[in-house]
């Protein structure tokens, strides 16, 4: 009898933990943590040959129509318009860049990514090349945007960015 208990804690201490998993969880973050994660190693300015490059929307005449029709991917880009008639840009080829263009194709800032895993770090620059926000993407669902002085400026949730008083500023669609 000792022989079979003897037998069975080993191929339980040996045998089970190959059967086993891991629990993951997500990491949640207040607007005090996501300010501290968003403002280490900051990037404060991007060359001006890429602001210069993507001034004016190349593809305008066609992302007004596939946005008009609601589409929101291409063979070499995704779409995303906005409830001011704003749209970004993000093209295959480089999914570190988001253009974000006015309702007339005009470039009106460059969001520059840390990561494609998240948590990403974005820094979005002005077309000076300074930094104008630093945004904190905890999954494909949920945002934290910050001015450069560190106050929060967005909390996106869903389709929906709300302010620090909990009022929605703008949706995506």
């Amino acid at each position: 009898m000792k022989k079979f208990v003897f037998g069975f804690l080993c191929f339980c201490f040996w045998v089970l933990p190959v059967y086993s998993f891991t629990l993951k969880g997500g990491v949640t973050f207040t607007v005090e943590s996501a300010r501290k994660e968003a403002f280490a190693d900051v990037e404060y300015s991007l060359p001006k040959n890429i602001i210069d490059a993507n001034r004016i929307d190349p593809n305008f005449e066609d992302n007004k129509v596939l946005i008009k029709n609601g589409v929101k991917e291409t063979g070499d880009r995704f779409i995303t318009y906005y409830s001011d008639n704003s749209y970004s840009i993000v093209y295959k080829k480089n999914l570190y860049y988001v253009f974000y263009y006015d309702k007339n194709g005009k470039l009106e800032t460059i969001e520059k990514r840390n990561s494609l895993i998240f948590p990403v770090k974005c820094y979005v620059y002005n077309l000076t090349g300074g930094l104008d926000s630093i945004s904190l993407y905890l999954s494909a669902k949920e945002t934290y945007i910050f001015s450069v002085d560190g106050q929060l400026y967005a909390h996106w949730i869903g389709n929906k960015a709300y302010n620090k008083n909990g009022q929605i500023i703008s949706e995506r669609y």
